[in-house]
């Protein structure tokens, strides 16, 4: 079976939050694909075997410490772009770098230490 492309772009209009689909992204370390049961609770005619791309675009590096709890209060927009404006999501539109991290970080007055991002004499 081929995989579904989803359409943020089509959803947009629902005025459906980040965290409605991705539902760890305010509690967990990573914010998780949304399952076809999800999807199901407003596609009641979607087949359960559906399958969607489940390719990670904005992937952080093994090194980096990162979690999407601790950044809850920033805008997913800050990091993922204007998602919502998107029917695929393909390549990163806002780049995972360390200069756009310690940038947000400085603007927001939050800790740049190497100790906040990175576990250090490992």
């Amino acid at each position: 079976m081929e995989p579904v492309q989803f359409s943020h772009k089509k959803h947009a209009p629902l005025k459906i939050q980040c965290r409605d689909c991705h539902t760890t992204v305010e509690k967990g370390e990573r914010a998780s694909f949304p399952t076809v049961a999800k999807c199901m609770n407003c596609h009641r005619a979607m087949k359960k075997d559906t399958i969607f791309p489940q390719a990670q675009v904005y992937v952080v590096k093994d090194y980096v410490i990162f979690s999407h709890a601790r950044h809850r209060k920033i805008e997913c927009r800050s990091c993922h772009g204007e998602v919502m404006g998107r029917d695929a999501i393909t390549t990163q539109e806002v780049p995972i770098t360390m200069k756009a991290c310690v940038d947000c970080h400085k603007a927001r007055h939050v800790s740049s230490d190497c100790h906040t991002c990175h576990e250090l004499g490992q």
